[in-house]
C-alpha cells in the first residue's frame, strides 16, 4: 500500500492533515501545516500534534522493517524531547538504521517477535530543530 493510502485510513492522521514530502522507503518526511485548531494557548503548534506527527512518521519506519503484512507495529514507549516552539509548519524527517532493520527481521523470522527503535528529528519552516524522539516498537505477528 502506498504511503498516502496507508495515512488515509487513519482518521485521526488525516484530521491532522498529515501530508508527506519525501517518502525514499527507507526514510520518510511527513508535514502537518500550522493550523489554529492545532494550537495551544501560546499560539504555536500543541506539544501533542508534534507527538502525533513524530510518532506517525516514526511508526511508519517500524512499519517497514518487515515485509508488507507480515506484523503489527505496538509503541512500547518513546523518548522525546521538545527542543524549540516551532514556526510555521513543521516536518517529521524519521530513517531506518538498515542494521537495526536487519536484526528486527532475524529476531521475528526466528521467534516471530522483535523490536525496533526509530528515531525522529522535526523541524519548522525556519529549519530549526524543534523535536528529537525515539521510539521504540514491538513487532508482533499478524493473525492469519
Amino acid at each position: 500500500m502506498a504511503l498516502a493510502e496507508l495515512l488515509a485510513t487513519i482518521p485521526y492522521v488525516v484530521w491532522h492533515g498529515v501530508g508527506i514530502d519525501e517518502d525514499k522507503g527507507e526514510s520518510i518526511i511527513l508535514r502537518v501545516p500550522f493550523r489554529n485548531d492545532l494550537a495551544n494557548y501560546a499560539g504555536s503548534f500543541h506539544a501533542g500534534a508534534l507527538y502525533t506527527l513524530a510518532e506517525t512518521a516514526a511508526g511508519v519506519i517500524a512499519d517497514r522493517a518487515l515485509p508488507p503484512g507480515d506484523a503489527f507495529v505496538l509503541l512500547r514507549d518513546a523518548n522525546i524531547r521538545y527542543t524549540r516552539r516551532p514556526e510555521g509548519d513543521v516536518r517529521a524527517h524519521a530513517e531506518m538504521d538498515r542494521a537495526a532493520a536487519e536484526h528486527a527481521l532475524q529476531d521475528f523470522n526466528k521467534s516471530s517477535r522483535a523490536d525496533i527503535s526509530v528515531n525522529v528529528n522535526m523541524t519548522d519552516d525556519a529549519g530549526h530543530s524543534v523535536f528529537e524522539g525515539a521510539f521504540n516498537y514491538a513487532l508482533r505477528p499478524r493473525k492469519k
